[in-house]
């Protein structure tokens, strides 16, 4: 029986990466073209999938879409995958996935009423298993993908195997080598891959070649990718000339050869991690503006939801807009911080736009869902909580709000909050520094103590006193002291730099095991230096109370190195059981990267790395781990937990978790071959380079605890002061 070889033609294009956007649609108007023509002269079949591409062809380029429609019906252009793009595969929420297949699939099914089985995501640097449950349950069989590399940096069982999410759900997966061939040289990577060596020969024998490599059933991706170009006429024509003996050799596509007699053979059950580990900490500013905007989009829909079972109408069109700017920011050379400046700043405007028109909505829902409610009272100021969770909880709320007049007489009083529910029971409250930085009794903050209704709006009602004012100075505090008292933190948590590398992928070998070497401690800093950062006129003490009332005390301590400096604030809480950090950053490294280290409690330093993913949790490789809104250590039942919004790279090492915060690494730099990695006869700007904010939450619990208490932090109930008009009733509801 002969071998059948497979070969996919394809075309790899990043619409950005070391260009931007209309330089990267233009490489897809260009290759589609060629493809086009290609497929009408020669006996072949192209295959190209995203969704994105397509649609932005449809609009500057009809002719050529509607050229690609028949050549789709007529067999000879395969539509593949069916997502919006290849975005990354281990940053975005499990929902992002979601809406990715689901915006692919309306419109391919729309235009040209096809639907793919076989996943394709060639470039990506690593695949959550909770992948797999998400293309199961949207009608996927297989997956086809190139990295990370094969006994590199994952050792796969077979060329072909069975990959298991935790929920059971299954599908075939393969790993292929790379997916694209140069210009003019397919023969040279197919005697590659038939042999493992390059060569030009168009005939094979087996009785005077080595013997080959490939399978029974076996396939080859080709086609120029990277910056488009498809196939070219010389390498179809090479194609036809192409003799291998005992071989079959097939234009195919991905369904064909999932279908064909493949060896599947094993199982795996973890992600596919980790390659190029360094694109889960580079370009922080896109990463912590996409959880952001993630989170927005997916909590306004729910307060979306609620408004409109109450009547309210809208027009939801950019709504689809804002997602689509989610899905392009979530492109694999975007998120992961890989493209140039100018891919950080489309990346960036693409996630602000969305933020803009979530606000907005969000906006228009709250005032909607309140518009019923009664007038205020006299010297009352209404807050109005949004439960974004299906049922009764009790949150910590915070809020802010503008006394009736400016108290410019405050020297000796100021006016204090007090919070109220609607049954005009009095709450635990603490006024807190609010945002406005005016030394001035007008604007207040308060973090209170609320139950909240499901799924919708509770009231509560904020009057005011006026107290003696008191003194507000720095109070020095014994940090070691203060911590002793709480079981999640006994001890400070630190600060170490390390020696890093200009690459923001992080290829390396070495890199694979473990970013970043030689690592030295921040210190903290000393009055004197702490006096000098905030730019005080009274001495500062470098670790000091900045809060202190019946929510929680506040401790701010700075530490410095020689070009970065950052603030560490806790907030210890009276009542709950768990610990907040907000950390603050000023980053002027190059070529060095920062992490931020919590000490684990004794009986977990012996416990297993764990942190979740796409929809799933899973244990982690402990010196590479990428997560998403939490990561821990497991031991037993229970788990301590670090919840962040917005830090993806960490690791697990001498009783420590640490989070990595910034890269001082370069824009699109990484090694080619022997040479340096980027030219030193100018300045090179480096990526993560300003002031930086993170917050982190600690807690220990089961797994379900934790995972809640990760999306309270991400998404912690929405709290505005509104005066209702008091119409008693909705417009639409009239």
């Amino acid at each position: 029986m002969k071998k059948r070889l497979h070969m996919i033609c394809n075309s790899h294009i990043d619409p950005i990466w070391q260009w931007n956007w209309d330089e990267g649609i233009s490489s897809v108007v260009a290759t589609f073209k060629s493809a086009a023509d290609l497929c009408e002269e020669f006996d072949y079949i192209f295959c190209h999938g995203e969704s994105l591409l397509y649609e932005a062809l449809e609009k500057c380029d009809p002719a050529l879409f509607e050229r690609i429609r028949k050549l789709i019906k007529a067999g000879k252009w395969r539509i593949t995958s069916g997502w919006y793009l290849q975005p990354d595969c281990n940053l975005p929420m499990g929902e992002t996935f979601v809406r990715h297949i689901a915006v692919g699939k309306k419109y391919f099914m729309e235009k040209f009423g096809v639907e793919p089985k076989i996943a394709t995501s060639y470039d990506a640097f690593g695949h959550s298993v909770g992948l797999v449950q998400i293309m199961a349950k949207n009608g996927y069989t297989g997956y086809l993908f190139c990295r990370p590399e094969k006994d590199v940096a994952f050792n796969y069982p077979s060329r072909f195997f069975n990959w298991v999410s935790p929920d059971g759900s299954s599908v075939v997966a393969s790993w292929s080598l790379y997916y694209s061939s140069k210009l003019g040289k397919l023969i040279n990577k197919v005697n590659s891959e038939l042999y493992g060596e390059e060569s030009p020969s168009l005939t094979f024998s087996k009785e005077t070649d080595k013997p080959y490599i490939l399978d029974d059933i076996d396939y080859i991706l080709w086609g120029v990718g990277n910056h488009g170009g498809g196939p070219s006429r010389k390498d179809l024509r090479d194609l036809a000339a192409l003799e291998i003996e005992d071989v079959e050799i097939i234009h195919s596509t991905p369904e064909t050869l999932f279908s064909d007699n493949i060896k599947i053979g094993g199982d795996v059950t973890t992600s596919l991690v980790t390659s190029n580990p360094g694109c889960y900490s580079s370009m922080a500013r896109v990463k912590q503006a996409f959880r952001k905007a993630e989170n927005l989009f997916y909590g306004t829909e729910k307060m979306l939801a609620a408004a409109m079972l109450k009547g309210y109408k809208t027009d939801l069109k950019p709504v689809d807009s804002a997602e689509k700017n989610i899905l392009l920011a979530s492109f694999h050379d975007v998120l992961p911080g890989t493209c140039i400046e100018g891919g950080e700043t489309e990346g960036l405007g693409m996630l602000a736009a969305s933020d803009k028109t979530m606000r907005d909505y969000r906006t228009d829902a709250l005032l909607y869902l309140t518009v019923g409610e009664r007038v205020a009272g006299e010297g009352e100021f209404p807050i109005f909580v949004f439960n974004y969770e299906p049922r009764e909880v009790k949150r910590l709320v915070e809020a802010e709000f503008s006394l009736a007049t400016q108290n410019w007489d405050d020297e000796y009083t100021v006016y204090e909050p007090h919070i109220y529910d609607e049954d005009g029971n009095e709450l635990v409250c603490q006024q807190i520094k609010e945002e406005s930085n005016l030394n001035l009794d007008w604007r207040k903050k308060i973090i209170f103590d609320a139950v909240l209704k499901p799924l919708g709006i509770t009231r509560f009602n904020v009057k005011t006193k006026l107290v003696d004012k008191r003194e507000k100075k720095a109070k020095a505090a014994d940090l070691e002291a203060e911590l002793s008292a709480f079981d999640l933190v006994r001890e400070p948590v630190t600060f170490e730099l390390y020696d890093d590398t200009a690459d923001p992928w992080g290829m390396s070998l070495d890199e694979i095991k473990t970013i970043g070497k030689n690592p030295k401690p921040l210190r903290l800093m000393t009055s004197e230096e702490a006096t000098s950062f905030c730019h005080t006129e009274e001495e500062l003490p470098p670790v000091h109370v900045i809060e202190d009332g019946d929510v929680y005390k506040g401790i701010e301590a700075f530490y410095t190195s020689e070009r970065t400096n950052a603030v560490l604030d806790y907030k210890l809480y009276k009542q709950q059981s768990y610990v907040d950090l907000k950390v603050t950053v000023e980053f002027a490294e190059k070529d060095k990267l920062l992490r931020v280290k919590i000490p684990l409690p004794e009986n977990f330093r012996d416990g297993t790395a764990i942190g979740d993913g796409a929809y799933v949790w899973e244990e982690k490789p402990a010196l590479n781990m990428n997560c998403q809104k939490w990561a821990g250590v497991k031991s037993g039942e229970e788990i301590f937990a670090v919840a962040n919004d917005g830090a993806y790279g960490c690791k697990v090492e001498d009783g420590y978790i640490s989070f990595t915060l910034l890269r001082g690494a370069g824009y699109c730099v990484h090694p080619i071959h022997t040479r340096k990695l980027y030219m030193e006869d100018r300045y090179i700007p480096r990526i993560d380079c300003g002031r930086y904010t993170f917050n982190f939450r600690i807690f220990k619990g089961g797994i379900y605890e934790v995972n809640e208490m990760a999306e309270i932090l991400n998404l912690p109930p929405y709290a505005v002061n509104i005066f209702p008009t008091g119409s008693g009733e909705y417009p639409n509801e009239r």
